[in-house]
């Protein structure tokens, strides 16, 4: 099933949020990278995303909020191998009160193809209660900034039509 991916240079119009040369400790018996790596690659570009909206370290100790995942769908386009770049970028899609949903792509620089994509479903969390809560203002602010310079790209990746926020 031939899937409609963007081209890597309509997704360098997302800047990337961090990225690495695969390397060996991440090679998994069938001589590429182990899903689990791939898996936590995208966590630290979605991590820096949170960062850079100010959910960070700070944030979670001053106001006792941070983000649970809810769900997540990872889907692969193609292998990376050991001694590969590869960088992830973060596409936030919409926002909710009390979740967002976006989805970061793995990018091979090595071989210039779409390897991966984790879609995801977040939800903030007050750490006290254990439960979600509304966004404060200046954060939800931020996201929605970031939400509508991602509309405005021409270009969509495929996403698994099971996750969506509930407005």
């Amino acid at each position: 099933m031939k899937q409609n991916l963007p081209s890597v240079e309509e997704v360098d119009q997302i800047p990337a949020a961090c990225s690495t040369v695969a390397g060996g400790e991440w090679e998994d018996g069938n001589g590429h990278v182990n899903v689990a790596h791939f898996y936590g690659f995208h966590i630290r570009g979605a991590e820096e995303e949170l960062r850079r909206v100010g959910i960070d370290e700070a944030y979670r100790a001053s106001r006792r909020m941070g983000i649970f995942s809810m769900e997540q769908h990872l889907k692969f386009f193609d292998e990376v191998r050991i001694g590969e770049e590869i960088s992830v970028h973060v596409r936030w899609l919409d926002r909710g009160d009390k979740v967002f949903h976006g989805i970061s792509v793995i990018v091979n620089r090595t071989t210039g193809r779409i390897a991966n994509t984790l879609e995801m479903i977040e939800g903030h969390v007050d750490l006290t209660a254990r439960r979600t809560a509304s966004f404060p203002a200046g954060v939800a602010q931020r996201i929605d900034e970031q939400v509508a310079a991602h509309r405005g790209l021409g270009w969509q990746l495929p996403l698994s039509g099971a996750m969506a926020v509930r407005h």
